[in-house]
């Protein structure tokens, strides 16, 4: 793969990693799956669980720092992540 400016910059504005490192919600997302996914090496959760989790995870958040913080719901998350302008979650 050639690696100049070029290349690089269509990999950042189309590749589902660099979109995830451009988001303000990255250390949400990637902690989130690392610790649902990688972590226990699970590769398929029902939505209902992940969605679950996901809102248990938000609480714990907005416990921290303020209720203002991630102001959608967990499902609203999983299908923005999900998504094909995202890609993080399939």
């Amino acid at each position: 793969m050639n690696l100049d400016y070029a290349t690089l910059d269509l990999l950042r504005m189309n590749h589902p990693a660099w979109r995830l490192l451009r988001s303000d919600h990255a250390p949400l997302v990637a902690s989130f799956l690392h610790r649902v996914f990688i972590m226990p090496n699970v590769r398929v959760i029902a939505q209902a669980d992940l969605g679950e989790t996901l809102e248990d995870e938000l609480f714990a958040l907005r416990e921290q720092n303020g209720p203002g913080v991630f102001s959608k719901s967990a499902l609203e998350y999983l299908n923005d992540w999900a998504g094909n302008d995202k890609g993080w979650l399939r």
